[in-house]
């Protein structure tokens, strides 16, 4: 007879319990990588100690019993240093999480300590589910699922038959489990066999089965924004990779980081693209201090008053600089880049996604959050003019009251004279200017934009660009160091120097900081702007009723004239994985995160539209094939027409006899891989004699010489269908019996 089915004994399913464990402990911790805390290099720690203790899993035993009684409170004290340090909340909480699923991940555990791994997993998890939308978390929480469900099972399993303690104790730690003192490689071995591959798959589909319907409920049934509704977002901080706050520091970044992740991707309006150079704008900067330019402290209490909640953010009037181009730009801004909105120009209407608190400043152009996001965050701009101006009529007016020193216009405190005309303060630093300026303009006074592009001009020719900056030692500011030098720069120096140089010359100037340019997906037909085109220019006021865009870094454009630029669909196309991956993770935001109760609405219409008019299609062909048929059938027959009918049904019929056959052949030769000795030839053909034999001797009645003898030769096939092959008597003879029984 067949062997059974080998059963896993208890020291074999403690060792899969070990294996399963370990493998839900790495999972939940990679989550955090997800998350903007500073716990990555203590995940990557434990995630090292964790696999090594999986694969050895006698190295926890070494460990001295001492070490696992001062373990815990170790982890007290460190949390509590944690704490004391700490501004924040969550990211201690999730330090102490990855150091607890650490402390029962290499520990040897029972029931109770099994509990608690979940339960941790599940914490870690439930956090970067609620503060991340990435694609690759949601793999990962279905790989955490299935862990989960079979640690679970294995668990209940030994459970039934373990009588023992429910809890392990310090004492027990010093010596190797039984289990645990094996090789890997039987163990697999021994699994593999164990395992019912069938029921495997029954349960996987299922699992399949059950994760694609809750795909389908997920988009039918209508759901709420979760980074607005938890709390948890509150507690963390994210910190920007790019540099985009409210302060700037000159100098501070003395060699840049190539960092080619995404920061925003835009979906552009179908038909003609823009051939303008794009500039993002994110945040002015318009005050001076010794440390770099920042935001003025009017300028934030301006963005809080204006602070409301609200769906649309209008512009026009103001905002309106140039003609505006047809269409609307979708733009999903990734999280930890900046909580000012990235605005490639003016724009008649904004669009929030949801409604949430807005600051707005009309004049200077600048939309922004209360803080950065937690989540990737999606917007729609309409009527987009790219014009390099910004328009503020108001502010010559009021630059014109603080001249002449009216009170009217001190009071109104809506600019600071300071923060647009101050510079550098003391003699040397004044001395260097007014020499630079003399070289700039010849002792001339210049208007503010021939002056910036003559400033621009001599920086070009007096600096290079470079990625990596050394500013020069020696009294003074910084800013002026550096451009009183030959020095190479980048963005951040060029801009920082020209508004210097503006501000001497009694021209009103100001830093911003945003991005330029972007590549166009290869796979998917938007705009991807990566964290490496950061960049930062410089606005002037024209005099009269605008702020104009000067790019002073080598190759920008200057002037109310934008430099002339390929248009995006000509520009050159990223076919890299990368690309491939970033489209993606697009997909994934447009249709399942970003995912609301109108484009469910968009879907349903879709797909009840794409399968009437698939059903009309395929109604139409079928009537056309039967019109076809019909002609053809009533068309006159003769001997040849019907030979050739003949011959092609005889054809079909062959191939569907071959394949068939061609097919049993294949799944034969499958089975006979998977169980070869069920395929033997002598038992196959022991099988089909035993067949015969046992009808005959159901006719015979099993009474008389003839029945004995035919209960010896099913004795002996019997040996040669299920026996070892060492009992086998000789095959030849058992059939040549056999046949002869039969034929009696």
């Amino acid at each position: 007879m067949a062997s059974p089915r080998p059963q896993l004994s208890l020291d074999e399913l403690r060792r899969l319990k070990w294996l399963l464990g370990g493998a839900l402990a790495l999972v939940s911790l990679w989550t955090v990588f997800f998350l903007d805390v500073e716990a990555l290099g203590l995940v990557a720690l434990a995630s090292g100690v964790i696999a090594a203790a999986v694969v050895w899993p006698q190295l926890p035993a070494r460990v001295p019993a001492l070490g696992w009684r001062l373990a815990v409170p170790a982890i007290v004290v460190a949390v509590a240093v944690d704490f004391h340090f700490s501004t924040e909340t969550l990211p201690v909480l999730i330090r102490l999480a990855v150091l607890l699923v650490l402390y029962r991940a290499v520990a040897y555990r029972r029931k109770r300590e099994d509990l608690q791994l979940i339960v941790l997993g599940l914490f870690l998890i439930v956090v970067a589910g609620v503060l991340t939308v990435a694609m690759e978390f949601a793999l990962l929480l279905l790989v955490f699922t299935g862990c989960a469900l079979g640690f679970l099972f294995v668990v209940t399993l030994i459970d039934m038959v373990d009588t023992g303690p429910r809890v392990m104790r310090p004492e027990e730690m010093r010596e190797v489990p039984a289990w645990a003192r094996g090789r890997w490689r039987p163990f697999l071995a021994r699994l593999r066999a164990a395992t019912d591959w069938r029921l495997l798959g029954v349960g996987s589909a299922l699992f399949a089965a059950v994760v694609a319907i809750s795909a389908l409920l997920f988009l039918l049934i209508p759901r709420f924004e979760i980074g607005s509704s938890f709390f948890l977002d509150k507690y963390l901080t994210r910190k920007s990779r790019t540099g985009f706050s409210d302060t700037v520091r000159f100098g501070d970044v003395g060699e840049l980081v190539q960092d080619h992740s995404v920061a925003l991707r835009v979906d552009l309006p179908a038909g003609p693209r823009p051939a303008a150079d794009l500039y993002w704008r994110l945040v002015t900067l318009d005050e001076y201090t010794p440390e770099g330019f920042r935001i003025s402290g009017w300028m934030k209490a301006h963005l809080r008053a204006s602070q409301s909640v609200r769906r649309t953010v209008p512009g026009g009037g103001v905002w309106t600089s140039g003609a505006m181009l047809p269409g609307g730009w979708t733009i999903y801004l990734e999280p930890g880049v900046s909580r000012y909105l990235p605005l490639p120009g003016s724009f008649a209407v904004l669009r929030l996604r949801d409604a949430a608190p807005v600051q707005v400043s009309p004049p200077n152009r600048l939309v922004a959050l209360p803080s950065e996001p937690a989540a990737m965050t999606a917007f729609q701009i309409e009527g987009i003019a790219l014009a390099p101006i910004v328009r503020d009529a108001g502010f010559g007016a009021l630059l014109q009251g603080w001249v002449r020193g009216d009170e009217a216009m001190r009071r109104e405190k809506r600019y600071d004279a300071r923060t647009m005309l101050a510079g550098p303060a003391g003699p040397e630093n004044a001395a260097v200017l007014q020499r630079v300026l003399r070289e700039v303009g010849g002792g001339a006074a210049l208007p503010a934009e021939a002056f910036a592009e003559r400033a621009t001009a001599w920086l070009r020719q007096r600096h290079a660009y470079a990625p990596a900056v050394r500013i020069p030692r020696g009294r003074g500011d910084d800013i002026v160091r550096w451009l009183d030098s030959n020095e190479p720069g980048f963005c951040e120096h060029f801009a920082s120097a020209l508004a210097v140089l503006c501000r001497a010359a009694g021209h009103p100037a100001r830093v911003v900081a945003g991005f330029h340019g972007g590549a166009l997906n290869g796979f998917e037909d938007y705009l991807m702007v990566r964290n490496s085109d950061a960049h930062a220019w410089v606005e002037v006021f024209n005099g009269a009723d605008a702020w104009v865009r000067v790019d002073p870094t080598p190759g920008g454009a200057v002037g109310t004239v934008a430099a002339a630029a390929a248009p995006v669909e000509e520009r050159e196309r990223d076919h890299s994985w990368t690309a491939r991956f970033d489209s993606l993770r697009v997909l994934w935001y447009r249709r399942v995160v970003s995912f609301d109760a109108r484009q469910q609405v968009e879907l349903l219409d879709s797909v009840k539209s794409a399968t009437t008019g698939a059903g009309d299609v395929l109604r139409a062909r079928l009537e056309a094939w039967a019109q076809r048929l019909k002609a053809w059938l009533a068309g006159p027959w003769d001997w040849a027409r019907a030979g050739r009918v003949l011959a092609g049904v005889a054809l079909v019929a062959a191939a569907l006899v071959g394949g068939a056959r061609g097919v049993r052949w294949a799944w034969g030769r499958w089975q006979r891989g998977r169980h070869p000795a069920a395929f033997d030839p002598v038992r196959r053909a022991a099988g089909r004699a035993l067949a015969r034999i046992r009808g005959r001797g159901t006719a015979s009645g099993g009474r008389g010489p003839e029945a004995a003898e035919i209960a010896a030769v099913t004795a002996d096939l019997e040996r040669l269908r299920y026996g070892r092959r060492e009992t086998w008597p000789e095959a030849r003879a058992v059939f040549r019996r056999a046949r002869r029984v039969t034929s009696l």
